[in-house]
C-alpha cells in the first residue's frame, strides 16, 4: 500500500468540512508538535502548546486533528518515502533485513525513539488512535518486512510455508521491546545480532517443515 493510500484511509490527514486547510498553517502546526515532543517530551505536547508556538488557534488546529498525537502520527506518516523506496534490494534475506532494521534501530536510539514510546504509551489509553497507529505506521514498516520474505522466497532462502506475519513480529517485537524496556542498547552490534536470529530462525522453520513431512511418511 502506498503512503498516498495510507492517507486517504489516515483520519488525520482527510480534512473535516470546512474551509480548505491552509498548507502553511498545516506545516507550522506539525513542525511545532515535533519540536515540543523531542525538546519537552510528551507530557508538555499539547494542543494549548502546539497552537501558541504555531501562531494559530486551537479551533483551527482541531478541524483537522483530534488530538496532539494524530498530527505526531502525520508527520510521521509524511517523512516516510514510499514503500518501492523502503523494500531493500540487496540480493539476500539476510542484507536486505540488515538494510531495514540498521537505520531503525539508528534512528530509534535517538531522536526517533521518544516519538515512538509517546506514541505507543497514547496508543494504550486511546483506541482510535492505538487503531490508526496499528493500522497505518506500524502496518506499512510490516509490509516492508512481508516483501523482503516474499523476494527471498523467490530467491529459494526460505520456504513458501514461512509465516511473513510472524517474520515481521521477530524483526520489530525485539526492537520496540529494547526500546520500551531500556535493558540493552539499540546499536549496530544489536541489530547484526538481531537478524542473524531471525534468519536462522526462518532457516530453521525450513528445516523442521521438512521433517514434519518426512515424520508424516
Amino acid at each position: 500500500m502506498s503512503n498516498a493510500e495510507l492517507a486517504e484511509q489516515n483520519p488525520v490527514t482527510k480534512p473535516r468540512a470546512g474551509r480548505p486547510r491552509s498548507v502553511e498553517s498545516r506545516r507550522a502546526i506539525i513542525q511545532s508538535a515535533m519540536h515540543i515532543l523531542q525538546n519537552d517530551g510528551y507530557a508538555a505536547l499539547n494542543i494549548e502548546a502546539i497552537a501558541a508556538r504555531a501562531g494559530v488557534s486551537k479551533q483551527t488546529i482541531y478541524r483537522w486533528w483530534s488530538s496532539a498525537a494524530f498530527i505526531v502520527l502525520e508527520a510521521l506518516l509524511s517523512d516516510m518515502p514510499s514503500q518501492e523506496g523502503l523494500v531493500p534490494d540487496t540480493g539476500s534475506l539476510k542484507g536486505d533485513l540488515l538494510e531495514l532494521v540498521r537505520p531503525t534501530v539508528r534512528a530509534l536510539s535517538q531522536r526517533r525513539g521518544p516519538v515512538y514510546k509517546a506514541l505507543i504509551a497514547e496508543a494504550q489509553a486511546d483506541p482510535r488512535f492505538s487503531e490508526a497507529f496499528r493500522t497505518q505506521l506500524m502496518a506499512a514498516h510490516r509490509e516492508i518486512v512481508r516483501a523482503v520474505i516474499a523476494r527471498a522466497q523467490l530467491r529459494g532462502e526460505t520456504p513458501f510455508e514461512v509465516d511473513a506475519d510472524l517474520a515481521a513480529d521477530l524483526v520489530y517485537g525485539p526492537i520496540l521491546y529494547r526500546l520500551l524496556n531500556g535493558h540493552a542498547e539499540l546499536d549496530e552490534t544489536f541489530a547484526f545480532d538481531l537478524i542473524d536470529a531471525v534468519v536462522s530462525a526462518l532457516r530453521y522453520r525450513e528445516a523442521g517443515t521438512k521433517r514434519a513431512a518426512e515424520a508424516a511418511e
